[in-house]
């Protein structure tokens, strides 16, 4: 895990750090993101549907980024303009609130783009991620610029939880 000086001034609203992770941009990463939101979840007594909803979405996130990027765009993914055949990293970073999650996928290298064929066509494997993201999570931010590359910011709102009976 990686934690930078920024991550390390600003506290989530519940008081607790972020979670913070750096992977390859490699499809075989990303059940090692899944895993983190699954045993988070379960950490902070979740329920069972609604860690299964968070696993699913930050599965779809990373596929945004992973798809294409070791060299075929057509999949709707991200490209590194610098080197072509390189995967390059995504971080994930996990701000996890007493009444919500964000999450977070971005790429350090700040040299990944979206496509817009991923924004908009719910046809396309980026696109369907995309559609089945926006019907589990309560909002989607996304980002793009030529200095930060691209940003997905997914907020999804927990159910009140429920105290156990003494």
């Amino acid at each position: 895990m990686d934690t930078n000086a920024e991550q390390i001034d600003e506290k989530g609203a519940g008081g607790q750090w972020p979670i913070s992770l750096v992977i390859p941009c490699k499809a075989e990463y990303v059940g090692l993101c899944r895993l983190i939101a699954g045993v988070v979840g379960a950490h902070e007594s979740l329920d069972e549907d609604v860690i299964a909803d968070l696993k699913l979405v930050v599965t779809e996130a990373c596929t945004c980024f992973v798809l294409g990027s070791e060299g075929d765009l057509s999949g709707g993914g991200v490209s590194r303009p610098d080197r072509p055949g390189a995967p390059g990293f995504l971080r994930i970073e996990f701000h996890i609130m007493p009444d919500s999650w964000e999450i977070s996928v971005f790429d350090p290298d700040h040299r990944r783009h979206l496509s817009s064929a991923c924004r908009c066509d719910p046809l396309s494997e980026g696109g369907l991620g995309l559609t089945i993201i926006k019907a589990l999570v309560d909002k989607v931010e996304q980002l793009d610029s030529e200095s930060e590359g691209s940003v997905l910011r997914l907020v999804k709102r927990l159910p009140a939880r429920r105290l156990p009976a003494d």
